[in-house]
Protein backbone atom coordinates (compact mmCIF):
# COMPACT_ATOMS: atom_id res chain seq x y z
CA UNK A 1 0.00 0.00 0.00
CA UNK A 2 1.27 3.46 -0.89
CA UNK A 3 2.06 6.26 1.53
CA UNK A 4 -0.87 8.28 0.17
CA UNK A 5 -3.29 5.37 0.70
CA UNK A 6 -2.11 5.03 4.30
CA UNK A 7 -2.71 8.73 4.93
CA UNK A 8 -6.15 8.64 3.32
CA UNK A 9 -7.22 5.53 5.21
CA UNK A 10 -6.25 7.19 8.50
CA UNK A 11 -8.17 10.36 7.59
CA UNK A 12 -11.20 8.33 6.53
CA UNK A 13 -11.48 6.85 10.00
CA UNK A 14 -11.72 10.20 11.79
CA UNK A 15 -15.01 10.96 13.49
CA UNK A 16 -16.94 13.99 12.34
CA UNK A 17 -18.93 16.36 14.51
CA UNK A 18 -22.57 16.74 13.40
CA UNK A 19 -21.97 20.22 11.90
CA UNK A 20 -19.10 18.94 9.76
CA UNK A 21 -20.77 15.92 8.15
CA UNK A 22 -22.30 17.82 5.26
CA UNK A 23 -19.12 19.83 4.61
CA UNK A 24 -17.13 16.59 4.48
CA UNK A 25 -19.63 14.93 2.14
CA UNK A 26 -19.69 18.04 -0.03
CA UNK A 27 -15.91 18.00 -0.47
CA UNK A 28 -15.97 14.26 -1.15
CA UNK A 29 -18.61 14.57 -3.89
CA UNK A 30 -17.67 17.93 -5.39
CA UNK A 31 -14.12 16.71 -6.07
CA UNK A 32 -15.14 13.21 -7.10
CA UNK A 33 -15.33 12.05 -10.68
CA UNK A 34 -18.71 13.72 -11.26
CA UNK A 35 -21.21 15.79 -9.26
CA UNK A 36 -24.24 16.80 -11.32
CA UNK A 37 -27.81 15.83 -12.07
CA UNK A 38 -26.49 13.56 -14.83
CA UNK A 39 -23.95 11.73 -12.66
CA UNK A 40 -22.68 11.57 -9.10
CA UNK A 41 -19.72 9.23 -8.79
CA UNK A 42 -16.23 8.68 -7.47
CA UNK A 43 -13.42 6.66 -9.06
CA UNK A 44 -10.31 5.64 -7.16
CA UNK A 45 -7.62 3.00 -6.86
CA UNK A 46 -8.27 2.85 -3.10
CA UNK A 47 -11.15 0.46 -2.21
CA UNK A 48 -11.50 1.99 1.27
CA UNK A 49 -12.23 5.42 -0.26
CA UNK A 50 -14.91 4.01 -2.57
CA UNK A 51 -16.53 2.28 0.40
CA UNK A 52 -16.31 5.48 2.48
CA UNK A 53 -17.99 7.43 -0.32
CA UNK A 54 -20.91 4.99 -0.43
CA UNK A 55 -21.18 4.87 3.37
CA UNK A 56 -21.20 8.68 3.63
CA UNK A 57 -24.01 9.06 1.08
CA UNK A 58 -26.12 6.39 2.70
CA UNK A 59 -25.60 7.78 6.20
CA UNK A 60 -26.47 11.38 5.29
CA UNK A 61 -29.04 11.04 2.54
CA UNK A 62 -30.31 7.48 2.76
CA UNK A 63 -29.02 7.00 -0.78
CA UNK A 64 -27.30 3.81 -1.90
CA UNK A 65 -24.31 4.08 -4.21
CA UNK A 66 -23.36 1.01 -6.21
CA UNK A 67 -19.78 -0.22 -5.92
CA UNK A 68 -17.91 -1.76 -8.82
CA UNK A 69 -14.32 -2.79 -9.59
CA UNK A 70 -12.66 -2.72 -12.99
CA UNK A 71 -9.33 -2.23 -14.68
CA UNK A 72 -7.14 -4.90 -16.25
CA UNK A 73 -3.68 -3.67 -15.20
CA UNK A 74 -4.54 -1.81 -12.01
CA UNK A 75 -7.78 -2.30 -10.02
CA UNK A 76 -10.05 0.75 -10.16
CA UNK A 77 -12.98 1.12 -7.79
CA UNK A 78 -16.09 3.15 -8.57
CA UNK A 79 -18.96 4.29 -6.39
CA UNK A 80 -21.93 5.79 -8.25
CA UNK A 81 -25.46 7.00 -7.56
CA UNK A 82 -27.48 5.44 -10.37
CA UNK A 83 -30.92 6.78 -9.47
CA UNK A 84 -31.74 10.15 -11.04
CA UNK A 85 -34.13 10.88 -8.16
CA UNK A 86 -31.43 10.20 -5.60
CA UNK A 87 -29.00 12.48 -7.45
CA UNK A 88 -31.51 15.35 -7.41
CA UNK A 89 -32.17 14.70 -3.73
CA UNK A 90 -28.44 15.09 -2.95
CA UNK A 91 -28.01 18.20 -5.12
CA UNK A 92 -31.01 19.85 -3.47
CA UNK A 93 -29.41 19.46 -0.05
CA UNK A 94 -26.57 21.71 -1.19
CA UNK A 95 -28.50 24.04 -3.53
CA UNK A 96 -25.86 22.97 -6.02
CA UNK A 97 -26.15 24.73 -9.38
CA UNK A 98 -28.35 27.52 -8.03
CA UNK A 99 -25.64 29.97 -6.92
CA UNK A 100 -22.81 31.25 -9.12
CA UNK A 101 -20.18 30.06 -6.67
CA UNK A 102 -18.87 26.54 -7.14
CA UNK A 103 -18.02 26.09 -3.45
CA UNK A 104 -21.00 26.69 -1.13
CA UNK A 105 -19.73 29.18 1.45
CA UNK A 106 -22.53 28.45 3.93
CA UNK A 107 -21.23 24.91 4.45
CA UNK A 108 -17.66 25.94 5.20
CA UNK A 109 -17.99 29.04 7.38
CA UNK A 110 -16.80 27.34 10.57
CA UNK A 111 -13.13 26.43 10.79
CA UNK A 112 -13.96 22.84 11.69
CA UNK A 113 -16.32 22.55 8.69
CA UNK A 114 -13.73 24.10 6.36
CA UNK A 115 -11.17 21.54 7.55
CA UNK A 116 -13.67 18.70 7.02
CA UNK A 117 -14.47 20.01 3.54
CA UNK A 118 -10.78 20.02 2.63
CA UNK A 119 -10.38 16.52 4.06
CA UNK A 120 -13.25 15.25 1.91
CA UNK A 121 -11.79 16.95 -1.17
CA UNK A 122 -8.37 15.45 -0.49
CA UNK A 123 -9.82 11.95 -0.06
CA UNK A 124 -11.64 12.34 -3.38
CA UNK A 125 -8.89 13.74 -5.61
CA UNK A 126 -5.80 14.41 -3.52
CA UNK A 127 -2.38 12.85 -3.57
CA UNK A 128 0.64 13.14 -1.31
CA UNK A 129 4.09 11.67 -1.89
CA UNK A 130 6.21 9.90 0.68
CA UNK A 131 8.35 12.67 2.24
CA UNK A 132 11.31 10.28 2.30
CA UNK A 133 11.28 10.53 -1.49
CA UNK A 134 9.85 13.95 -2.34
CA UNK A 135 7.77 16.76 -0.84
CA UNK A 136 4.55 17.15 -2.84
CA UNK A 137 0.83 17.37 -2.11
CA UNK A 138 -1.80 18.00 -4.76
CA UNK A 139 -5.45 18.06 -5.81
CA UNK A 140 -6.38 16.82 -9.31
CA UNK A 141 -9.39 18.93 -10.30
CA UNK A 142 -11.52 18.39 -13.41
CA UNK A 143 -12.89 21.96 -13.70
CA UNK A 144 -10.98 25.19 -14.19
CA UNK A 145 -13.59 27.20 -12.25
CA UNK A 146 -13.45 24.73 -9.38
CA UNK A 147 -9.63 24.78 -9.42
CA UNK A 148 -9.66 28.59 -9.18
CA UNK A 149 -12.12 28.62 -6.30
CA UNK A 150 -10.27 25.86 -4.49
CA UNK A 151 -6.99 27.75 -4.89
CA UNK A 152 -8.61 30.81 -3.32
CA UNK A 153 -10.15 28.70 -0.56
CA UNK A 154 -6.77 27.16 0.29
CA UNK A 155 -5.12 30.60 0.25
CA UNK A 156 -7.77 31.92 2.65
CA UNK A 157 -6.64 29.24 5.09
CA UNK A 158 -2.95 30.09 4.74
CA UNK A 159 -2.13 27.42 2.15
CA UNK A 160 -0.41 28.48 -1.07
CA UNK A 161 -0.96 25.90 -3.80
CA UNK A 162 0.17 26.53 -7.38
CA UNK A 163 -2.01 25.65 -10.37
CA UNK A 164 -1.01 23.79 -13.51
CA UNK A 165 -2.73 21.75 -16.20
CA UNK A 166 -2.62 17.97 -16.53
CA UNK A 167 -4.28 16.48 -19.59
CA UNK A 168 -7.78 17.94 -19.73
CA UNK A 169 -7.81 18.78 -16.03
CA UNK A 170 -6.00 20.96 -13.52
CA UNK A 171 -3.68 20.35 -10.62
CA UNK A 172 -3.31 22.41 -7.45
CA UNK A 173 -0.01 21.48 -5.84
CA UNK A 174 2.71 22.48 -3.41
CA UNK A 175 6.25 21.22 -2.94
CA UNK A 176 6.82 23.31 0.17
CA UNK A 177 7.27 20.95 3.12
CA UNK A 178 6.05 23.56 5.63
CA UNK A 179 2.88 24.11 3.59
CA UNK A 180 2.30 20.35 3.45
CA UNK A 181 2.77 20.12 7.23
CA UNK A 182 0.21 22.90 7.77
CA UNK A 183 -2.20 21.21 5.38
CA UNK A 184 -1.92 17.81 7.08
CA UNK A 185 -2.46 19.41 10.48
CA UNK A 186 -5.51 21.29 9.22
CA UNK A 187 -7.25 18.24 7.76
CA UNK A 188 -6.65 16.14 10.86
CA UNK A 189 -3.34 14.29 10.36
CA UNK A 190 -1.01 15.82 12.99
CA UNK A 191 0.86 12.54 13.42
CA UNK A 192 1.83 12.63 9.76
CA UNK A 193 2.97 16.22 10.28
CA UNK A 194 5.30 15.10 13.07
CA UNK A 195 6.57 12.26 10.89
CA UNK A 196 7.37 14.77 8.14
CA UNK A 197 9.17 17.05 10.60
CA UNK A 198 11.26 14.08 11.77
CA UNK A 199 12.01 13.20 8.15
CA UNK A 200 13.22 16.76 7.52
CA UNK A 201 15.48 16.60 10.57
CA UNK A 202 16.96 13.26 9.47
CA UNK A 203 17.49 14.58 5.92
CA UNK A 204 19.15 17.71 7.29
CA UNK A 205 21.53 15.66 9.46
CA UNK A 206 22.37 13.37 6.53
CA UNK A 207 23.06 16.37 4.30
CA UNK A 208 25.37 17.87 6.92
CA UNK A 209 27.22 14.56 7.26
CA UNK A 210 27.53 14.29 3.47
CA UNK A 211 28.82 17.86 3.21
CA UNK A 212 31.32 17.19 6.00
CA UNK A 213 32.46 13.97 4.30
CA UNK A 214 32.78 15.75 0.95
CA UNK A 215 34.79 18.49 2.63
CA UNK A 216 37.02 15.92 4.35
CA UNK A 217 37.52 14.06 1.06
CA UNK A 218 38.38 17.32 -0.69
CA UNK A 219 40.87 18.20 2.05
CA UNK A 220 42.43 14.74 1.83
CA UNK A 221 42.79 15.11 -1.93
CA UNK A 222 44.42 18.52 -1.49
CA UNK A 223 46.78 17.10 1.17
CA UNK A 224 47.78 14.16 -1.03
CA UNK A 225 48.34 16.43 -4.03
CA UNK A 226 50.39 18.91 -2.02
CA UNK A 227 52.49 16.12 -0.49
CA UNK A 228 53.20 14.70 -3.94
CA UNK A 229 54.34 18.08 -5.29
CA UNK A 230 56.54 18.63 -2.23
CA UNK A 231 58.20 15.20 -2.50
CA UNK A 232 58.84 15.62 -6.22
CA UNK A 233 60.39 19.04 -5.55
CA UNK A 234 62.64 17.65 -2.80
CA UNK A 235 63.64 14.74 -5.04
CA UNK A 236 64.54 17.19 -7.85
CA UNK A 237 66.60 19.39 -5.54
CA UNK A 238 68.50 16.37 -4.19
CA UNK A 239 69.24 14.99 -7.64
CA UNK A 240 70.57 18.38 -8.76
CA UNK A 241 72.68 18.94 -5.61
CA UNK A 242 70.60 21.98 -4.65
CA UNK A 243 68.91 20.83 -1.46
CA UNK A 244 71.79 21.07 1.02
CA UNK A 245 72.86 24.49 -0.19
CA UNK A 246 69.54 25.92 1.02
CA UNK A 247 68.93 27.52 4.45
CA UNK A 248 68.81 25.03 7.31
CA UNK A 249 65.09 25.59 8.04
CA UNK A 250 64.26 24.54 4.46
CA UNK A 251 66.54 21.49 4.71
CA UNK A 252 64.82 20.45 7.96
CA UNK A 253 61.37 20.87 6.35
CA UNK A 254 62.48 18.83 3.33
CA UNK A 255 63.76 15.97 5.49
CA UNK A 256 60.55 15.98 7.53
CA UNK A 257 58.50 15.54 4.40
CA UNK A 258 60.86 13.04 2.82
CA UNK A 259 60.85 10.79 5.89
CA UNK A 260 57.07 11.10 6.40
CA UNK A 261 55.61 11.22 2.89
CA UNK A 262 51.94 10.68 3.84
CA UNK A 263 51.75 12.62 7.10
CA UNK A 264 49.57 15.75 7.28
CA UNK A 265 51.20 19.04 8.21
CA UNK A 266 49.98 18.96 11.81
CA UNK A 267 51.62 15.59 12.35
CA UNK A 268 54.86 16.81 10.75
CA UNK A 269 54.91 19.73 13.18
CA UNK A 270 54.62 17.30 16.09
CA UNK A 271 57.50 15.23 14.69
CA UNK A 272 59.76 18.23 14.25
CA UNK A 273 62.53 18.85 16.81
CA UNK A 274 61.99 22.58 16.49
CA UNK A 275 58.73 24.33 17.33
CA UNK A 276 56.75 24.78 14.14
CA UNK A 277 53.27 25.96 13.31
CA UNK A 278 51.26 24.41 10.50
CA UNK A 279 51.28 27.66 8.54
CA UNK A 280 55.04 28.05 9.11
CA UNK A 281 55.82 24.54 7.90
CA UNK A 282 53.48 24.94 4.95
CA UNK A 283 55.31 28.15 4.00
CA UNK A 284 58.66 26.34 4.02
CA UNK A 285 57.43 23.42 1.93
CA UNK A 286 55.79 25.79 -0.52
CA UNK A 287 59.11 27.63 -0.79
CA UNK A 288 60.87 24.35 -1.65
CA UNK A 289 58.36 23.71 -4.44
CA UNK A 290 58.86 27.24 -5.80
CA UNK A 291 62.66 26.88 -5.76
CA UNK A 292 62.47 23.53 -7.58
CA UNK A 293 60.06 24.83 -10.20
CA UNK A 294 62.14 27.98 -10.73
CA UNK A 295 65.29 25.88 -11.14
CA UNK A 296 63.58 23.59 -13.65
CA UNK A 297 62.35 26.56 -15.67
CA UNK A 298 65.92 27.92 -16.01
CA UNK A 299 67.48 24.69 -17.15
Amino acid sequence: MSYCSDVKNELGQLRLSPCCRYAFAYGLMLFGRAFSAARISMQTTNPEMAALYAKTLEGLFGVKATLACGGSKRPTYKAEVLSAGDRLKILACFDYGITEDVICEELVQKDCCAASFLRGAFLACGNILDPDLEYRAEFAVHSGALANEMGGFLAAHGLRFKKSTRGRGYVLYTKDSTQIEDFLTLIGAPRRTLDMMNTKIIKSVKNKINRANNCDNANISKTVEASYRQRKAIEYLEQNDRLYSLPQELINAALLRKNNPDAPLKELCNLSEERLTVSGLNHRLTKLVEIAEDSADHE
